[in-house]
């Protein structure tokens, strides 16, 4: 499949490389951050404190995960060969403590941004 697949507030949308036509968009969850990761036959999203499942021909949903107790803040999520945060793609042969660096960062905005003085 010739797909590039993004998130975007609690949206996933498939899109055609070659024509950048939409192949198909799914409403998951209103969340402000999606993060999206795939494999040759699911898309794997989190959004609003859930995981979803999404087939990747017609983005329709496989299954949920509430993933009940770990709250709604951001979700990375490891596949093969990349570690996606926050809708950045970190390369996971890349160091460990820029990968960190760059979680804490995101974490710290975010914080700063809900005004708990962090």
């Amino acid at each position: 499949m010739n797909s590039l697949f993004i998130g975007m507030n609690g949206h996933v949308v498939s899109i055609d490389k070659t024509s950048g036509t939409e192949n198909w968009r799914v409403k998951l969850k209103s969340a402000s951050i999606t993060v999206v990761s795939s494999d040759d036959e699911r898309v794997y999203a989190a959004a609003g404190g859930h995981l979803f499942c999404l087939d990747i021909q017609t983005g329709q949903q496989l299954w949920t995960n509430e993933l009940k107790g770990l709250g709604y803040g951001t979700c990375i999520i490891d596949s093969n060969a990349q570690a996606i945060s926050a809708g950045h793609t970190v390369n996971t042969s890349a160091s460990v403590a820029t990968t960190t660096a760059a979680t804490a960062a995101v974490v710290a905005s975010g914080s700063a941004a809900a005004g708990d003085g962090a």
